[in-house]
């Protein structure tokens, strides 16, 4: 018969494993069934376990407490997934700021994945940011994030402070500056665009300046997007530079 308190310890470590591998950026697609999800966290808390075995915490006393240690440990696995989440679609937010300047945005679809409204390149750079992220290691830099998690916040020891919800909102604003240094190039040069058909308009009456601006800023901008993209290997490394920072700030206020 296995301990009963080894279990019990195992089962707080699968919990916060499950809940970080659904809220985070790799199976976060509606796609991918449930039982795959928690057979992975499963996987996941099974080799992480040996690990952190010898520094095992004291466990809550009484159902109620081991009840209360179970939702947080399932809450702090869902807050560090969704910033990981948060910080690798930066680059969705940036294809959504290009999407406004170029036109794109009046045709916005449903991403059957995510189910949420998107615009064409917002979806594209997020998927070749996926890409990126796979080949640059970033799922190994996820996994470890969850295994220092458990050093840095110990099972049923998390406390939401008003520092989670104020590291939270450096998080976010990281996020949104991220997204403008991507998006930089392409809305410089299409404002440059702008101001030369805005100059055209007033000296060459004649000249259709929406019908031909509409073309030539789409085809300006996807021209300036193809260079961005070339650097989407370095855009990637610092997006890892700021997540590494912002989860152990985050690790740090749950304490």
């Amino acid at each position: 018969m296995p301990d009963v308190n080894v279990v019990s310890y195992f089962f707080l470590v699968m919990l916060r494993a499950i809940a970080f591998i659904i809220a985070g950026p790799l199976f976060v697609f509606r796609g991918i069934p449930a039982i795959f999800k928690i057979g992975f966290g499963f996987t996941l808390a099974l080799a992480v376990y040996p690990m952190i075995a010898d520094s095992a915490p004291q466990l809550p006393a009484g159902a109620l407490g081991y009840g209360l240690a179970a939702v947080s440990e399932v809450g702090v696995g869902l807050l560090l997934g969704f910033v990981i989440t948060l910080m690798v679609s930066c680059v969705r937010i940036a294809g959504q700021f290009i999407d406004m300047q170029i036109g794109y945005s009046m045709s916005a679809m449903t991403d059957p994945m995510n189910n949420m409204q998107t615009t064409l390149v917002a979806q594209f750079l997020y998927l070749v940011g996926i890409n990126v992220f796979l080949v640059l290691d970033g799922h190994h830099l996820v996994i470890l994030g969850l295994i220092r998690s458990y050093q840095m916040v110990p099972l049923s020891a998390a406390a939401m402070s008003s520092g989670v919800a104020e590291q939270l909102m450096r998080t976010m604003s990281g996020t949104m500056v991220i997204a403008l240094q991507i998006a930089a190039p392409v809305l410089a040069v299409l404002l440059i665009c702008d101001l030369t058909l805005g100059f055209l308009s007033r000296t060459t009456p004649q000249i259709n300046v929406f019908l031909t601006g509409f073309l030539v800023k789409i085809m300006v901008g996807l021209f300036t997007l193809t260079i961005v993209i070339s650097y989407m290997g370095p855009i990637m490394q610092n997006i890892f530079n700021r997540l590494e920072n912002d989860l152990f700030m985050l690790m740090r206020a749950l304490m």
